[in-house]
């Protein structure tokens, strides 16, 4: 390691020296010209945490947020598949069609399988926050 750079002597980056010394060497000694404005004692968070009850309009928002993310992976991970794979096989039309015929039932399944089970997560009484 390049000492120089830093103009720092070698012998600080050896790990005997990091250890037998404090960091005042490379920060340099800094005291607090004040004390701190004032003394919190530290308060449990709970005492202030009020339960919001959650009604099934705000679970549905959730599932419904889940469900467009996965599923807009899902589907652009399809329409990519198919993209590449037409380009490399260079396919005609009737490629295509066979390339659609395989990719999208799983797709559709992968869709409806998630909002099943992005609604049924949220709507049950064990997830509630």
């Amino acid at each position: 390691m390049n000492a120089g750079i830093l103009n720092l002597p070698s012998s600080a980056f050896t790990s005997s020296s990091l250890r037998s010394k404090p960091a005042a060497p490379f920060f340099g000694q800094t005291t607090m010209s004040q004390t701190a404005s004032h003394t919190a004692s530290a308060q449990s968070t709970e005492s202030f945490t009020v339960p919001v009850p959650r009604t099934k309009f705000v679970a549905f928002l959730t599932a419904i947020g889940a469900i467009v993310l996965i599923t807009s992976e899902i589907w652009l991970a399809a329409v990519a598949a198919l993209w590449a794979a037409g380009g490399v096989f260079g396919f005609g039309m009737t490629g295509d069609i066979i390339l659609i015929a395989l990719i999208i039932p799983p797709a559709l399944w992968g869709t409806w399988m998630t909002v099943k089970l992005a609604i049924a997560a949220e709507l049950d009484p064990e997830n509630t926050d």
